[in-house]
């Protein structure tokens, strides 16, 4: 029964978030530009600050996973592996082949991952999921792209992913923080308390966007397609990640990080990604809307089971 409650006190926190902004997107208060300004405020503000504050304020004694580090990066570059091989041979049409290895291998980490690590670990160090972000996120990216260009109208041009990945603010903000950790630099108190004030904001306010962005446009179209990418996104990649993991003696908060990685919605970005890239829009918005919805049952029954196993 513990173990139950500290899982829906867990989720139900997200569900509600996400349920706000839906509901503030349905009756009017949000429309798609003021979404699309306060996804950008919080992944070019809010969000980087977070992540900068969190790996900043990491214990210096700490022992850091670097065997997490390790099991992550090796897990994904192995998922969009065999999604580059599976995609082909389940869809034909290709402009949709791209979208789905996208949609079933490229996580919302940061705008859903960090905020749930977060609440697993309450007043508990966290600092090394805001630290897998510098992993996680290029390979995210990197993959997408390639996908997006072989099965789509774009072309793979190595000198662009490599500028997007240097100027992508969570990847830079990680970075400053991890060099200002390794100097023992702290900031002076009142930009550490500005600092902090910002970063408090990145949670509720990236859930809550998340909710206001997620709409289901032409679902029917793509029942075939989303029955494959779904199952793989929210259940089988995760499912996967948790147990590989807790063969090899990963726990805790490590464990926790894993799971995000291969088991969090897919990403919100993804959508205007292959919008541009010659991809399938109508698939990949609605990618994100299903996997965004249908996240918050996966994820409690995940982490129930992560907590009943002792894995977190």
């Amino acid at each position: 029964m513990e173990d139950f409650l500290f899982s829906l006190n867990t989720v139900l926190p997200l569900l509600l978030l996400m349920t706000a902004g839906f509901i503030c997107r349905r009756i009017g208060l949000l429309n798609e530009m003021l979404v699309t300004g306060v996804n950008q405020l919080v992944f070019r503000v809010f969000l980087p600050f977070n992540l900068c504050t969190s790996v900043m304020n990491t214990p210096y004694d700490i022992v850091m996973p670097w065997d997490a580090f390790l099991y992550v990066t090796i897990g994904l570059l192995a998922e969009f592996a065999l999604l580059f091989l599976l995609a082909p041979k389940l869809e034909k049409d290709r402009t949709k082949v791209g979208v789905m290895i996208q949609g079933m291998g490229r996580a919302n980490y940061a705008f859903f991952g960090i905020p749930l690590v977060a609440m697993l670990f309450p007043g508990q160090d966290t600092s090394l999921a805001s630290l897998l972000v510098v992993t996680a996120v290029p390979i995210y990216n990197i993959m997408s792209v390639i996908a997006l260009s072989v099965y789509g109208e774009g072309k793979i041009r190595p000198g662009v992913i490599v500028l997007k990945i240097l100027k992508n603010p969570l990847i830079i903000s990680s970075a400053i923080g991890y060099l200002f950790w390794s100097l023992h630099f702290q900031p002076p108190a009142f930009l550490k308390t500005t600092m902090s004030d910002l970063s408090k904001v990145a949670t509720p306010l990236a859930l809550f966007t998340l909710g206001g962005a997620i709409k289901f446009a032409s679902a029917r179209n793509h029942i075939r397609q989303l029955l494959i990418i779904i199952p793989w996104r929210l259940v089988l990649a995760p499912l996967a990640a948790i147990l590989v993991g807790a063969l090899l003696g990963i726990r805790g908060v490590p464990m926790a990080c894993a799971f995000i990685a291969f088991g969090a919605p897919t990403a919100v970005s993804s959508y205007p990604m292959a919008q541009q890239m010659g991809g399938d829009g109508e698939l990949a918005a609605e990618i994100v809307a299903v996997s965004s919805t249908l996240c918050i049952a996966t994820t409690f029954l995940f982490v129930f089971m992560m907590k009943s196993m002792a894995l977190i």
